[in-house]
């Protein structure tokens, strides 16, 4: 943060206007109690102790001033807001536009918990459309205004004075009067931490992502005394960062800091201040980094920069406002992207009944009136207009420098001067042309908001499955982004038609971590992982979840023959088992991602500009944990298999070695192999071996390579150079490559055309692997394998620098002996060539993860789980979890083996749940409502009744309550019947069981051919996330379909069945029951050739009493 210059000019009095002769003979403070910079338009705003509002350009001419709050009362705090200006005094909120005309205004008359009001900040999670109101005032707390609708929201209960508020798009952060900060979370209304950051005040304090950083005052002598640090926390962790030192023992200034304040565009950058007038620019990655400055002046009243950070705005005691530039920024813009400023409104001209004199210094001035113009007058433009870039220049009155035509070509002499510019340090980057194209050449205009609607709206159906393109810098419409699934009718009402017109299953990706949705797809067609991974279905693998979940997947895509599938089970798998590994690790990570980040397989990890795009490395490390994880939980099965384990293993053995003669030698086992940074010189040398530049130089190269660094030796304890050698000693069936390589080098890699080699050969020739492009080179050796390309994930970046990881597979037909190469996109599946397949040569396809398999293992046919002898015996026994009694209450009679189900055996089933997370969406000026964040719901309760005639029939056979320990934002009780505490192993009084329990008694139902009845079956196995063939579904739901309009079950049992059910909470058990009874009537109307007639009616009376059941009286 160099290059900060004083701007010399005179300062701007804000005062002025309080200093007009009627204001004379007020004994009150004639001071600027708040100043803030406008986010939207070049305006800096001020508030005086008079309750009015002034707002000034760059060049500090008034643009407009108005009466915000009446009654005399200061201006406490501003916020610039989209569609105006925010302010609040004591006992009133002030909303206005720009122009001055009020919006909003509120006092205490309107609500009482306006008292003693100090601060004001965005709610989180409000899209800036609720506030939170903070103040002196204890028995209120702390008040949340809907600025849409103008009234008080809530009230959240907080019995501490507020000085200071901030927040982030998750919690909120209050400064107490004391010196204490606390971070409240809105939705629970609960103080999930608290911080000593001062012992007796707080000054400032701001917070920025999950960065928070305050300056307070302790009290020493009796006195109070500026702190000379600031304090730093970092709230993904909830702990206290190592203070940051202001000023000490510096040159620059003295004293404590008084003052802070996030860079609004460098998340590291801060700015420090005292009232004395220095200030420091500190990175907070590195605090020793710092550029220190000092204002003259006597003190400073208030500071703040702007939101471009490219101005300071300084508010001296003598409440003149002064500005610190960057010299880069020589014309003062506030922000980067300003709105255009309307006209601003004035007062009413003041009539008076005849002519007042000059000498009458009690009339202002600025009341006599003036002829109104319909354009802005030449004398009002801002001077800045004729001195900006891209104005006309005047004339000088000079002619051209003649040409004298010996002037030389200069190409040599910036060629010379470019070498000597380029250093090791910072090396000259040359212009890469496979990336970016043509030099000089004008791209194609994009606007951004056709790009928001098309992905709100979905794309062109016609070309979208189009995986080639003219110019190979443009990315194919196969290969952009793809539209939500969700939507308010779910999946359901998505055309999945022109995406896939394979009899593949492609993946929603409107899950959590939805990249890893690529790297499931490249392991569902390797024949030997996908035939062990269903295999492990058969019998009952509950400890494995990641395993067995995975094994599911593979099954539903199976079955689904091109349905689209979700892989949310699999998620969930994966999250608690990530949580379960923080745990003993004592590290709590929030995301998948952060855990992975946690794992040394390479360097850190860098983001993307949008929050769309995939972290770099991040599928790699992804892939090793998922290799390695089901590994480990194969052991774990039944029969203690290690399919896997041979498949993938990679034995290798790690040789190091010191300086000092002291060596060690140990084997691991690789499930995947890295290729990361190779030689140049390495890379000729064996690109000359195997003729001609491929991938086999860089396998070979991870294969057996070399590294050297300084580092204590622990035997000698001395720093020695330690050299390590590791050698691949086997070549397993499955080769999973893992590439980590730079950008140089990936552009190294698109110049070859056939650099991602189809097949290749390879032997252990002494202890080393070999591997050569055809046999013949590897006559000679005993034993020889054979691999050819499986698949590989890529990843696509397109114009906007959004990335996505997408699929490339072959796949074996048998019947035909050939291959197919199919790409995956999330559910958008298209066959394209092999050519196309191979191809490296684009700039916007970089690959991530590689398979090569065995030939004859790429051969193998895929065994569904059919073919194995299936273990049934959950469907007749209870399995609860951890801790659940058997003396819990049993609504249900297990099956017995003599009842077993069989193809075509009823059975009716209801399922309930409980949402885990909100929706979240925004509507635009123009009405479209698109999903930023979909909602999330879990499995709470299943309950299936047996529905053949018989004794039992309508009694049900499974009531199982689901485990869950996520935190749940709301039960749905008048849905699902759930209350708090019925999922919680530890206070329930249920009968619980595990996700992966009920999931197995569902899908073996599914499996034995069982007919479901239900009412509305579609939302209940979307959530359970399985796919029931239609041949087995009986929804009451669409067999009394008339039109568009679903019926409740509520209403059809009331009409047809004259029950009235649902009176209180839901049940799954009297839904199932209900449903069961309303087939039967279905069946009976159909029987008798009435039914259409008694739809009609039933559709009829419904009109006439807005489908809703009557009240029943209560005597």
């Amino acid at each position: 943060m160099n290059n900060w210059q004083h701007f010399f000019n005179n300062p701007v009095d804000l005062s002025e206007h309080l200093k007009k002769p009627y204001f004379r003979f007020d004994n009150r403070d004639k001071e600027i109690t708040a100043i803030s910079f406008d986010e939207k338009a070049n305006l800096i705003w001020s508030g005086d102790s008079y309750g009015c509002i002034s707002s000034y350009d760059p060049t500090f001419q008034l643009y407009t001033r108005y009466r915000g709050h009446i009654g005399g009362n200061s201006v406490k705090d501003i916020l610039s807001h989209r569609d105006g200006i925010l302010s609040i005094s004591e006992d009133s909120l002030h909303f206005a536009n720009r122009r001055g005309v009020t919006k909003l205004n509120l006092t205490s008359i309107d609500i009482a918990a306006f008292s003693e009001l100090n601060t004001m900040c965005y709610s989180p999670h409000s899209l800036k459309n609720n506030i939170y109101c903070g103040g002196d005032n204890t028995n209120w707390g702390i008040a949340s205004i809907d600025l849409n609708r103008g009234c008080l929201d809530s009230l959240l209960n907080y019995s501490s004075k507020v000085k200071l508020m901030c927040s982030n798009n998750k919690v909120l952060s209050i400064g107490r009067q004391t010196g204490t900060v606390d971070l409240l979370d809105p939705t629970s209304n609960r103080t999930i931490k608290s911080f000593n950051a001062h012992s007796a005040s707080i000054s400032a304090m701001d917070l920025r992502d999950n960065t928070l950083v305050t300056v307070g005052k302790s009290k020493r002598f009796y006195n109070l005394y500026a702190d000379p640090f600031v304090n730093v926390y970092d709230l993904r962790t909830m702990r206290q960062l190592p203070p940051v030192s202001f000023s000490k023992g510096t040159t620059m200034g003295s004293g404590g800091a008084d003052f802070v304040q996030l860079h609004p565009l460098l998340p590291t950058v801060m700015i420090v201040a005292s009232s004395s007038g220095s200030f420091d620019f500190i990175d907070l990655s590195n605090p020793t980094l710092r550029t220190q400055y000092v204002h003259p002046c006597q003190s400073i009243k208030k500071l703040c920069l702007s939101p471009n950070g490219d101005v300071l705005g300084i508010l001296e005691a003598d409440n003149h406002l002064d500005t610190w530039r960057r010299s880069s920024n020589n014309m003062g813009m506030f922000t980067n992207t300003p709105e255009m400023l309307a006209y601003p409104d004035y007062f009413n001209d003041i009539t008076s009944d005849g002519p007042i004199s000059v000498d009458d210094e009690t009339y202002p001035l600025s009341s006599v009136g003036m002829p109104y113009y319909l354009d802005k007058l030449l004398s009002a433009w801002p001077p800045v207009v004729f001195k900006s870039e891209g104005t006309i220049p005047q004339l000088t009155g000079k002619s051209p420098l003649p040409s004298s035509g010996k002037l030389k070509s200069n190409l040599a002499v910036i060629s010379s001067q470019n070498e000597k510019l380029s250093t090791q340090e910072f090396p000259l980057l040359r212009y890469d042309r496979t990336k970016y194209g043509m030099r000089n050449a004008i791209p194609d205009y994009v606007c951004l908001r056709d790009i928001r609607k098309q992905i709100t709206s979905g794309l062109e159906t016609s070309d979208i499955q189009t995986y080639t393109s003219i110019n190979k810098y443009e990315v194919p419409p196969a290969y952009s982004r793809l539209p939500l699934t969700s939507g308010r009718f779910g999946t359901d009402n998505f055309d999945f038609t022109p995406f896939n017109n394979t009899e593949y299953s492609g993946l929603d990706p409107d899950v959590d971590n939805h990249y890893t949705n690529a790297i499931i797809q490249l392991y569902r067609f390797i024949p030997e992982m996908f035939n062990f991974v269903v295999g492990c279905l058969k019998d009952e693998n509950f400890e494995t979840t990641l395993l067995t979940d995975l094994g599911y997947l593979f099954d539903m895509m199976e079955r689904s023959h091109g349905k689209i599938c979700s892989s949310s089970n699999f998620q969930a798998s994966l999250k608690s088992l990530t949580d379960k590994r923080q745990l003993e690790n004592s590290e709590p990570q929030e995301h998948l991602e952060e855990y992975l980040e946690s794992l040394c397989i390479r360097e850190s990890i860098e983001d993307f500009n949008s929050s769309e795009s995939i972290k770099r490395n991040m599928p790699q490390k992804f892939n090793r944990f998922l290799l390695s994880q089901l590994i480990k939980e194969e052991a774990q099965t039944v029969n203690h298999n290690i399919t896997l384990n041979q498949c993938f293993g990679l034995e290798t053995e790690i040789r190091t070695e010191c300086s000092c003669d002291h060596y060690d030698t140990t084997v691991k086992l690789l499930p995947s192999l890295s290729i990361s940074g190779i030689n140049k010189t390495v890379i000729k040398q064996l690109n000359k071996k195997s003729n001609g530049q491929n991938i086999l130089p860089y396998i070979e190269y991870a294969m057996k390579n070399v590294t050297q660094k300084n580092s204590i030796c622990p035997t000698c304890g001395k720093t020695e150079t330690i050299t390590q050698e590791c050698t691949v000693k086997n070549l397993p069936s499955v080769l999973s490559l893992e590439l980590s390589l730079l950008d140089t080098e990936f552009s190294n890699i698109r110049s070859s055309k056939n650099w991602l080699t189809s097949e290749f050969y390879g032997s252990i020739i002494k202890n080393k692997a070999v591997l050569r492009s055809t046999a013949s080179e590897l006559k000679g050796t005993s034993h020889i394998f054979k691999y050819e390309l499986n698949g590989y994930v890529a990843k696509i970046t397109d114009n906007n620098n959004e990335t996505r990881l997408v699929t490339y597979v072959k796949k074996y037909n048998p019947k035909e002996n050939c291959f197919k190469w199919l790409m995956f996109n999330d559910y958008l599946v298209v066959e394209i060539t092999e050519e196309e397949a191979l191809k490296m040569t684009y700039p916007w396809k970089t690959p991530e993860i590689i398979i090569y398999c065995d030939a004859e293992e790429l051969r193998k046919p895929f065994f569904s789980v059919d073919t194995y002898s299936i273990n049934y015996d959950i469907l007749f026994r209870d399995y609860f979890a951890n801790g659940i009694r058997d003396t819990a209450r049993r609504e249900y009679k297990l099956l017995t083996h003599d009842e077993a189900p069989k193809s075509g055996t009823l059975v009716a089933i209801d399922a309930e749940f409980v949402s885990l997370q909100s929706e979240l969406c925004e509507i635009d000026h123009q009405g479209i409502r698109s999903i930023i964040r979909p909602k999330r719901t879990a499995l709470a309760r299943i309950s299936i009744i047996r529905g053949e005639e018989g004794e039992l029939y309508g009694v049900p056979f499974v009531d199982d309550y689901v485990v869950n320990t996520n935190h749940i934002e709301d039960y749905l009780t008048r849905y699902s019947g759930i209350l708090p505490g019925d999922l919680d192993p530890e206070k329930s009084t249920k009968r619980l069981v595990r996700r992966n329990v009920v999931y197995r008694k569902v899908w073996l139902l599914m499996q034995l051919g069982c007919v479901f009845v239900g009412h509305g079956l579609n939302n209940d196995f979307k959530h359970i996330n399985i796919n029931v063939p239609r041949n087995q579904i009986r929804d009451t739901a669409i067999y009394f379909l008339q039109g568009k309009r679903y019926l409740s079950l509520r209403y059809l049992a009331y009409v047809l069945l004259g029950m009235n059910i649902q009176e209180g909470n839901h049940d799954s058990i009297e839904d199932a029951h209900t449903a069961l009874i309303l087939y039967k009537k279905y069946l009976h109307l159909k029987e008798k050739a009435i039914f259409e007639k008694v739809l009609n009616s039933v559709y009829e009376e419904g009109r006439a009493h807005n489908f809703k059941v009557p009240e029943t009286s209560k005597g």
